[in-house]
């Protein structure tokens, strides 16, 4: 009658909070360019990936992120930042720093595309994104810098 219960435990300093975020973006962006309306339907995405996937040696750039985070992970990092979102209590100044980090991470943006999308000057942008993630660090102690 006794079940044995079989509980994972989140290992927050596999990477830092970079990182985590990067992999969270990773595979945002993975699962979306892999899925298809019809299974039998190979479009430019799916070919992509097969053939990334069959490649002896990946095509790596400074840009290129691999995807080392598991399902579980990935629970845990969207479940950190929906608490970040929702909580009451952070200020609306510092969840606006605190977002538009976690846009930068996730989506890899430059300073550059957040100044034309954000309509902030590069300085402002980058004062924020420091301040949103020392204030992420700070406000979740698990997470390392």
């Amino acid at each position: 009658m006794n079940a044995a219960v079989n509980t994972k435990v989140m290992d927050w300093s596999k990477y830092t909070l970079d990182e985590w975020l990067s992999q969270y973006g990773a595979f945002i962006s993975i699962n979306r360019m892999r899925g298809g309306h019809e299974p039998d339907d190979l479009g430019i995405n799916q070919i992509y990936w097969l053939v990334q996937q069959n490649a002896t040696k990946p095509a790596r750039n400074n840009k290129t992120i691999i995807l080392k985070m598991t399902d579980f992970e990935y629970e845990q990092v969207q479940q950190l930042l929906r608490q970040i979102r929702c909580s009451i209590s952070i200020c609306k100044s510092a969840k606006v720093a605190v977002e538009l980090y976690i846009q930068k991470q996730v989506r890899g943006l430059t300073l550059d595309q957040m100044d034309s999308e954000f309509k902030l000057s590069r300085s402002s942008i980058n004062n924020m994104i420091t301040a949103g993630r020392w204030y992420l660090a700070g406000h979740d102690k698990r997470l390392v810098i």
